[in-house]
């Protein structure tokens, strides 16, 4: 045997070796076993697979939570149009063997693998280099058409949280890849909708490339697009569905009765103080350090005169800008830049701080920003609001954050940049245009704002539980923040967790409130079950 022939005969043995033993592996968790066996004996009367030709489109999601709620609505979606049910995702280097065989447990046929065929190559090339000169400017970029389809704002997003970067960078090599890729995705998927009977598209996010391109190709070709999980499911038909609701808020509110009014404002009032004693994760579970500590650990940061003291709270420049909607920038990078140019124009006291949990890299980057605007003082990110608001902070800039609510309870205007959680109340500023924004910026001494805490109340009530549907999938959603770290509901410990409190009621239940939401053609699940 040659030498040649037994190196390879290694090579395959290794890697024949590395995969059996990489499946044993991952499957020996006995939590996910468990959810696949339940999975199996659940769902397998309701497999399809050998009997339509239409089909139910999943994206290969790897939370756990929200792997519960996919299991039973793609099945219940998948019966009402007695469809088949195929996955995608990412195309992947390595199979996602783990991954797969749950997906395969709740009767996922097949994975679509987005990869273009000759012709399609040569379309997607010729497009690219049709497109190639129109994109100059980072506008042009973001407000990219393909095909029909709304690419620009993908690539946008996508390239930032990929690469980490700041803002769009014109010169990077990955940008046109990024670009090249949104042109391919909007080809396949158009040609794969044409091929095929699409009775639904079932997805975790409607951002970034790999999820928000076929999004809008089923928008586009007027097929139901869910969001479902394991707190509330969304029925979206355009860009920016999930959070269409928010300015209803205060319609949605007086529709309540008197009485689960009264306990909704008892509600937040109680959690809001939890907040501001310095609790971390009160309705952030997300968080891991909190920005309202009560004890004082740093000098007086801001200085002691008689200016307007402005706060300027920045935001992660990379995780999905636009995860809410429209803003008035084309990003968090360029919106900072603009505040640096208006703090040269005004007599103003100015003052920058990240968020307590800063994600690697954005420190260097604000620093690096401020260099270019010396009137701007970058606060220790741990400074407590509290001290801020004690020593007179007097207007907070955000774009979208959640110190919209946060800061008027402490007395303090805040103006927004964006499409905001608060929009539908005037505890805040809510500029409609630049010319607005840079007017409030440049006349703040003549702003005020009467602030009602009860309206404050109202939307903390609102947005923290009415549009929270507690118990669609557990028997209470907010009991397992309580129970669980984020990292046992991200992982199997949740499948244990979910199957150790789950009858053949509560499985029934599950099934009729789906159904039900499907039927209703409402556009969110919350507290009380379809609504819009």
């Amino acid at each position: 045997m040659s030498i040649k022939l037994i190196f390879f005969r290694r090579i395959y043995n290794f890697t024949k070796n590395f995969f059996n033993n990489f499946r044993r592996v991952v499957l020996i968790d006995e939590e996910t076993q468990k959810f696949i066996r339940y999975n199996k004996k659940i769902w397998s009367k309701w497999n399809y697979n050998h009997s339509t030709k239409s089909e139910v489109l999943v994206d290969l999601y790897g939370v756990a939570e929200t792997l519960i709620s996919y299991s039973y609505f793609v099945n219940i979606l998948a019966k009402k149009y007695q469809a088949v049910i195929k996955s995608f995702g990412k195309n992947e280097i390595l199979p996602n063997w783990y991954l797969h065989k749950i997906y395969k447990s709740f009767n996922v046929n097949k994975h679509i693998k987005t990869t273009l065929n000759k012709n399609q190559q040569i379309r997607s090339h010729r497009l690219y280099q049709k497109i190639i000169p129109q994109l100059k400017t980072k506008k042009n970029i973001l407000n990219l058409k393909v095909l029909g389809i709304w690419a620009g704002i993908d690539i946008y997003e996508s390239y930032l949280d990929r690469f980490r970067q700041p803002t769009i960078n014109l010169a990077d090599p990955k940008l046109w890849e990024t670009v090249k890729e949104g042109i391919s995705l909007v080809i396949f998927w158009q040609d794969y909708f044409k091929k095929h009977n699409i009775a639904g598209v079932v997805v975790s996010h409607d951002c970034y490339l790999h999820l928000d391109i076929i999004v809008k190709v089923a928008y586009k070709n007027h097929v139901p697009v869910y969001l479902p999980n394991i707190r509330g499911i969304t029925y979206a038909i355009k860009p920016f569905s999930v959070y269409k609701y928010l300015p209803n808020l205060r319609k949605m509110f007086k529709k309540l009765t008197k009485k689960k009014q009264i306990e909704g404002i008892s509600w937040a009032k109680r959690q809001l103080e939890r907040r501001f004693k310095g609790e971390v994760g009160v309705d952030m579970d997300y968080a891991i350090n909190s920005a309202f500590q009560q004890r004082k650990i740093f000098k007086p940061v801001l200085r002691n005169n008689d200016k307007i003291k402005v706060l300027i709270c920045s935001h992660c420049f990379y995780d999905s800008p636009y995860g809410l909607g429209k803003m008035l920038f084309l990003d968090f990078y360029e919106w900072l830049h603009y505040l640096g140019k208006i703090s040269n124009k005004t007599d103003y006291d100015w003052y920058l701080k990240v968020h307590p949990d800063p994600l690697p890299g954005t420190l260097g980057v604000v620093k690096g920003i401020l260099l270019h605007y010396p009137k701007i003082t970058l606060l220790p990110y741990a400074t407590s609001h509290h001290q801020l608001a004690k020593e007179g902070i007097n207007f907070v800039l955000t774009v979208h954050g959640s110190i919209g609510h946060e800061y008027p309870a402490l007395g303090v205007q805040v103006i927004n940049a964006g499409y905001n959680p608060h929009i539908a109340y005037n505890f805040n500023w809510h500029p409609k245009s630049l010319k607005e924004y840079q007017s409030l910026l440049l006349n703040l001494n003549k702003l005020k704002k009467t602030i009602d805490i009860n309206d404050l109340y109202e939307f903390y009530y609102m947005h923290h539980n009415h549009v929270i549907a507690d118990d669609l999938i557990l028997k209470s959603y907010r009991k397992s923040l309580e129970d669980l770290t984020i990292r046992e509901r991200i992982g199997p410990k949740i499948y244990s967790y979910f199957l150790n409190q789950l009858t053949e009621i509560k499985h029934q239940e599950i099934i009729k409130n789906m159904q039900r939401f499907i039927e209703s053609r409402k556009h969110h699940y919350f507290s009380k079950g379809p609504e819009d």
